[in-house]
């Protein structure tokens, strides 16, 4: 099993008895019911990470929590649409990171050219002087 598996399996566990506690010990209504959250993706950040199911008051917890309404890509009542929206932010995310690898090659690159054009320049400064 994975790392990231067991994690998940783990911080639903915790959310579940988290939120039956919750609604049994307050008496709150919950007629929202579960759905599934999907956050902006980070550098590292794998499905599990972006993707989460919740409902307000673990919602609520999260934004506490440190969760920004800027990161929040979604709210979605079907798992399945939050696993496309998750999957697309994904690849857009790896999209951004390829361009942005790839301007970084084209700027080192260049930076040698530069740097080599400078050195013959000095060189025939130089020649030039003597």
């Amino acid at each position: 099993m994975k790392k990231s598996e067991l994690r998940q399996i783990i911080k639903e566990e915790v959310e579940s008895i988290v939120n039956e506690t919750r609604t049994r010990d307050f008496e709150v209504v919950d007629e929202i019911g579960k759905f599934f959250v999907v956050t902006s993706p980070f550098k590292d950040d794998n499905k599990e990470d972006i993707l989460f199911e919740s409902d307000v008051f673990s919602f609520a917890n999260q934004v506490r929590g440190g969760l920004k309404f800027e990161e929040v890509i979604g709210l979605y009542k079907n798992k399945s649409d939050a696993n496309r929206i998750a999957t697309e932010a994904l690849k857009e995310r790896d999209s951004q990171l390829d361009e942005l690898k790839s301007s970084m090659e084209e700027f080192r690159n260049h930076k040698t050219e530069t740097e080599d054009k400078k050195s013959k320049a000095k060189e025939l400064i130089q020649k030039l002087k003597k």
